[in-house]
């Protein structure tokens, strides 16, 4: 138990969070080695090194001038104990080397099929000599193979989407493109960098690869061949109109199109998927195994799954707010993402699974209009659902000029809360160790398969907490049934899910329990595991963790408003509560007790056998925060303006300590980040919610002057946006 609790409040640097670094700009020794040294004390013994936007003309993409700046940021990272993965593209989506790979050979370049009227593609096909018809469809309509003129962004000024000089994307369905593509990329790094790789350098990271390329929306993925494997499969060229009819988009996701389902467009995708897993995804899995790093990064859709079975670190992207505070997470297209690759990491015994987070997440598409409390809520949203390698999208490494526009906000050295960032490396490792060699609680099965993951449907679950992982159907041949349960890498599943429709059940091995409705597992017995709340908590979610002989309960709250219900846990010791956050153990001694959760507050119950080691060897506090809170006197009115700067707002109190409560604190309403000080002592800093200061031992006898500064938004630094800031 000792152990357990020193291992978690004081984890390894292996835990780190590992943000993607954009290197964006002229390359200085002396300015990498300071960010990188402040990374460190900071608590982030990472970087993912990822060059972009506003890189200088003059070190071009994998030159020798980009490697020696890439060396330099290598060996200075080595000398610090950092990690670092490198980026496979300049700048993403990846598989195209900053359009190196089409400038070694046109025909590389991204390809795919388009539906045109006759004339159209009589057009088409006289302009371009290599384009060719798949199918000739009713009314002299033709679906018509040809290069999309796709591209991606690149790491120059002038590079973006819709400029110019955007590089052009490669067609990764393509054999030969992909291997000149590793040729160009892979292996270059590893020629430069190879005494680094397995040490230093620990992965290689594939962003979101897309085989038309950006801005190719209206076209389909296809590849040299396919009718034939089509027609082979049973497949009727002429249904693949149905591609190019919309029949609405997802969830709330215009980019994602639902389109006509028939026989051919089911085998089409199929076939499409199977391609790029082949073709892309295994060759650089494999290249990276045999040069003792490990593959990282994230397939293009958030219910991509067998693609993620070649990841070393199966990996998802949270972006643009498409999973928010104010919606719940639960209901959304892409609300399945984390738990997803984090159970499909379980099921392959892959230790890591990992989350590029952040990414311009901003309020009201406000750039930089992100706050330390969003940024708490999507961590916690994360580890609850299991991911234990966070990926912060972004730090960036300067942000002059219009460096400052690409893809805010900074989430770490240029934003408000940099000097206090190690609260939230400290949490990062926190909540990694947790998931980390750990076996969860889930007694459940949901049955998913490719692009087929089941997530308005299982809502339920999470909020009567009842505990399920995500199964895919590729993996049931690795299963096995033991006294009616489905067995695979260590889990048992007493019941499975299936909300896909009778084919699937076809595959299920025989003798097991399934269940088509979510609801049904809300009653169903055994899937419960020792932990009871009193009251119907739907913003709770619960994860049952079970590692170094410890059974531990991760309780958040994911929703608006506070919760407070009994909780009872059967067993016969006595419960410690872990406060994540602040670091901080307090001994409950027994099994029932009243728990109150601000929303983006998480406590971990970790249980502790009578009679065997306590966990003395790790200090504890007296009274859980919840009810230090509830003693907090409201100061708010107390405090008068005495400065307001340009983001920062000054007020100022006296007091003695007769004026407070026994608890010695006060809590103040405002927003954005507050710093409390005491008599010219720092106490504490309060980055969200209602922010509540412990003054016991800062107050003396006499007369004492309470001073806090509030901080406004990064926003009204970068984008002048005017957001108010300071107490109500």
């Amino acid at each position: 138990m000792t152990e357990v609790l020193k291992a978690m409040l004081e984890p390894e640097k292996e835990f780190t969070p590992i943000p993607f670094w954009f290197f964006n700009d002229e390359f200085d020794e002396g300015k990498v080695r300071k960010q990188l040294s402040d990374y460190v004390e900071k608590g982030v013994n990472g970087i993912v090194l990822h060059p972009r936007i506003g890189i200088p003309e003059d070190m071009p993409y994998l030159s020798d001038r980009y490697f020696d700046a890439v060396r330099f940021i290598v060996e200075t990272a080595a000398s610090l104990e950092m990690k670092v993965v490198l980026i496979d593209e300049g700048m993403y989506p990846s598989g195209s080397a900053h359009g190196m790979v089409v400038a070694a050979d046109p025909e590389y370049a991204s390809r795919g099929i388009l539906l045109l009227e006759a004339g159209q593609a009589d057009e088409r096909l006289a302009e371009e000599k290599s384009a060719k018809v798949i199918t000739e469809l009713s009314g002299g309509r033709k679906i018509v193979y040809c290069f999309t003129g796709g591209t991606i962004r690149g790491i120059h000024f002038g590079e973006d989407d819709g400029e110019p000089g955007a590089p052009k994307s490669a067609d990764i369905l393509n054999p030969d493109a992909v291997e000149e593509y590793i040729r160009l990329t892979h292996d270059k790094y590893y020629e430069h960098l190879k005494e680094y790789f397995g040490s230093t350098v620990i992965a290689f990271f594939t962003d979101e690869p897309c085989a038309l390329g950006r801005n190719a929306a209206q076209y389909r993925e296809w590849y040299q061949g396919m009718e034939q494997d089509i027609l082979d499969a049973g497949g009727k060229l002429e249904e693949l109109e149905g591609l190019f009819i919309k029949t609405g988009s997802v969830a709330g996701r215009e980019d994602v199109i639902s389109t006509v389902q028939n026989p051919t467009v089911i085998l089409y995708h199929s076939l499409i998927k199977k391609r790029l897993r082949d073709v892309f995804y295994a060759k650089l899995s494999e290249w990276c195994e045999k040069h003792g790093i490990l593959l990282m990064g994230h397939p293009e859709e958030s219910n991509d799954i067998e693609e993620e079975l070649y990841f070393h670190i199966p990996g998802q992207d949270l972006i643009m707010r498409r999973v928010a505070p104010e919606t719940g997470g639960l209901r959304e297209f892409d609300s399945v993402q984390a738990k997803l690759s984090a159970d499909i990491a379980r099921h392959l015994g892959r230790r890591r699974n990992a989350n590029e987070c952040f990414g311009v997440c901003c309020r009201e598409n406000i750039p930089w209009y992100f706050t330390a409390g969003d940024m708490k809520w999507y961590i916690d949203w994360l580890g609850q659902r299991g991911v234990n390698l966070f990926v912060p999208h972004a730090f960036y490494y300067s942000v002059l000029g219009q460096r400052k526009g690409e893809r805010p906000p900074d989430v770490g050295p240029n934003n408000i809360w940099w000097k206090h960032y190690h609260r939230f490396s400290d949490y990062f490792k926190r909540l990694s160790w947790l998931m980390t060699d750990s076996i969860n609680g889930a007694r459940a099965a949901v049955l998913c398969d490719n692009n087929k993951a089941p997530y308005e449907e299982i809502a339920c679950l999470y909020e009567n907490q009842v505990e399920f992982n995500y199964l895919p159907a590729a993996l049931l041949d690795q299963a096995s049934v033991r006294d009616g349960k489905l067995c695979i890498a260590g889990y048992e599943y007493h019941v499975i899910l299936n909300t896909l429709g009778e084919e699937y059940e076809k595959r299920l091995p025989e003798g097991i329990k399934v269940v088509r409705q979510a609801e049904t597992l809300l009653t169903e017995k055994g899937l419960r595991n020792g932990i009871t709340l009193r009251d119907q908590c739907r913003s709770i979610r619960l994860s049952t963790l079970t590692k170094a002989g410890s059974t531990m309960y991760l309780l958040g709250n994911e929703g608006d408003s506070p919760v407070r219900t009994e909780v009872s846990v059967d067993f016969d010791g006595s419960v410690v509560l872990v406060d994540l956050w602040k670091g901080e153990a307090y001994s409950l001694g027994r099994s029932v007790f009243e728990l109150c959760l601000d929303p983006s507050e998480t406590v971990l119950l970790v249980l502790a056998e009578s009679g065997g080691e306590d966990a003395s060897a790790v200090e504890m506090r007296e009274e859980m925060p919840a009810k230090l809170r509830e003693g907090f006197v409201d100061w708010t009115g107390r405090f008068t303006l005495t400065e307001k700067r340009e983001n920062e707002a000054v007020y100022k109190a006296s007091c003695k300590a007769s004026d407070l409560a026994d608890t010695m604190g006060f809590c103040v309403r405002g927003t954005e980040m507050v710093e409390c000080y005491c008599n010219g002592r720092f106490v504490d800093v309060s980055l969200w919610g209602k922010h509540c200061f412990d003054l016991k031992g800062y107050l003396t006898e006499e007369e004492n002057e309470i001073m806090l500064v509030c901080t406004g938004n990064a926003a009204n630094i970068y984008n002048g946006a005017g957001i108010p800031f300071g107490l109500e």
